[in-house]
């Protein structure tokens, strides 16, 4: 080995004790450090075996606690009712009595008014958007949550039945029944599908009941859901009688104003008679009055082939025009006939037209007196079956 090697080997030996010797120097003082600082005096009962004999030994009987070591346990008073009136609901403080420090006077304060207690939502939770008298009703409930995901897919399945079907659910966080839309997210206990028996195509035949009920279970087997679903012929039954008596009550009125000897008027004018009255154009190319919640009380179109339009109503000619009454779906009654009347009457003397039934014969006031008549006999026969003219039903029904 020569001398450079035996130098190298000298010199590291020398490095590694120094380091060592460092090493032991800093761990002296640290731990004085940390003594002076963390020591304690009470034994560790972990380590003691005689101290853990003798915790083992205590039971819990001896383990009582000095009065008011350890908490002070929250009192609360008794509440009280308070009422109002003998009539009305008690409502319940929840404030403790408070004993007077001495007698004082008493004080004269106005009467609060208790606020009533939130209705719990369960409580309150609504009807569902179900008219079960002109539509068969099924019933989904699964075990777990049925998400607006599950379904959306589904809610088209029926649009191919040619009837209007409704989907309503029982929102988990507040126990209200809603309408359900695809698009908007929602979580529901239970679902409610309706088909509706009747409209102005006809009654729902024995063959599209099929199909709904048949979907109704794929979709429970889908969601493994309970289904439930009603006897099928007293609904098929329903939805024939149903739909004759809609047969029996669905007229609709026409008041003519044509042209003397077949002469043009002006659409300027006939469109300025009906914004003087109230009626707006719209899309379907005819006036319409409106009411305040949007349904049309009676509409004014062209009695030629042409549709109204903003443009064209400008330059354009017409051989009269024509006022329609829906009468099932119209509110108002024989108050807004009067009003169609009145406004039909204002036109054709404007215009200087003749105001005619679809047969072209005039109407005198003996002849829209009889109308009259025919309309306060369907009202009564509307009426006798809960379906009011106007009415949410009579409009589901007359579609």
């Amino acid at each position: 080995m020569s001398d450079l090697q035996i130098s190298l080997l000298g010199i590291g030996a020398i490095v590694v004790a120094g380091v060592f010797a460092f090493n032991r120097f800093q761990e002296r003082k640290f731990r004085r450090i940390a003594d002076a600082h963390f020591k304690s005096n009470h034994d560790d009962v972990l380590l003691d075996e005689n101290a853990i004999q003798e915790k083992h030994s205590l039971h819990i009987d001896e383990i009582v606690p000095m009065e008011d070591e350890w908490r002070i346990e929250p009192k609360f008073e008794s509440p009280e009712p308070v009422f109002k009136h003998p009539s009305e609901e008690p409502v319940w403080s929840s404030a403790p009595a408070i004993e007077p420090m001495h007698e004082a006077e008493p004080v004269v304060t106005a009467p609060v008014e208790p606020k009533p207690a939130a209705p719990h939502h369960k409580e309150t939770a609504k009807v569902p958007v179900v008219d079960e008298s002109i539509a068969y009703v099924a019933t989904l409930q699964a075990g777990e949550t049925i998400i607006t995901e599950d379904i959306a897919l589904l809610l088209q399945q029926f649009s191919a039945l040619g009837k209007p079907v409704h989907w309503t659910g029982l929102r988990n966080q507040t126990g209200v029944w809603e309408e359900i839309d695809p698009v908007r997210p929602g979580e529901y206990e239970k679902i409610q599908v309706s088909l509706q028996l009747a409209d102005r195509k006809g009654h729902v035949s024995e063959a599209q009941l099929d199909l709904f009920c048949d979907g109704i279970q794929n979709i429970a087997a889908d969601l493994q859901a309970f289904m439930d679903c009603p006897e099928k012929q007293p609904a098929l039954q329903r939805a024939i009688e149903l739909d004759d008596f809609c047969a029996e009550v669905d007229v609709l009125i026409g008041l003519n104003v044509l042209s003397h000897n077949g002469e043009t008027l002006p659409a300027t004018k006939v469109r300025a008679q009906a914004e003087a009255a109230g009626m707006k154009l719209q899309p379907d190319g005819t006036f319409h009055l409106m009411n305040d919640d949007g349904i049309s009380l009676y509409s004014l179109s062209n009695h030629d082939d042409i549709l109204f339009t903003a443009e064209n109503i400008k330059h354009m000619t017409t051989h009269g025009v024509t006022f329609l009454f829906d009468v099932p779906r119209a509110p108002g009654g024989i108050h807004t006939f009067n009003s169609m009347v009145t406004l039909a009457k204002q036109v054709a003397h404007t215009l200087n037209g003749d105001l005619v039934d679809d047969n072209r014969n005039k109407l005198d006031e003996k002849s829209i007196a009889t109308i009259k008549q025919q309309l306060s006999n369907i009202y009564v026969k509307m009426d006798a079956r809960h379906i009011s003219a106007g009415s949410q039903r009579a409009l589901s029904l007359f579609s």
